[in-house]
């Protein structure tokens, strides 16, 4: 069963890659830590690490001029 430490070592990548304006990349690690925390906590009842992945994916796809996407992780990120 995969470890959440994972998910966060794929956060922190895709961090160093949003601060670097290289989106695509983060977005690749966000997207891989997201599947991680699901894979971990489920989708059964929210969990903190899976909203915070979505709201950093969410702001993400708003820098990258992609409103509607982020507009979908924001409001997913609530569940």
């Amino acid at each position: 069963k995969p470890h959440p430490d994972v998910a966060t070592t794929y956060n922190n990548i895709g961090s160093v890659y949003d601060s670097m304006g290289k989106y695509p990349e983060a977005l690749a690690e966000y997207k891989k830590a997201l599947n991680v925390y699901l894979a971990v906590y489920g989708t059964e009842k929210p969990h903190p690490d899976v909203a915070t992945t979505k709201k950093k994916i969410g702001s993400l796809y708003r820098r990258m001029g992609k409103y509607s996407e982020a507009l979908a992780e924001y409001k997913t990120s609530q569940n």
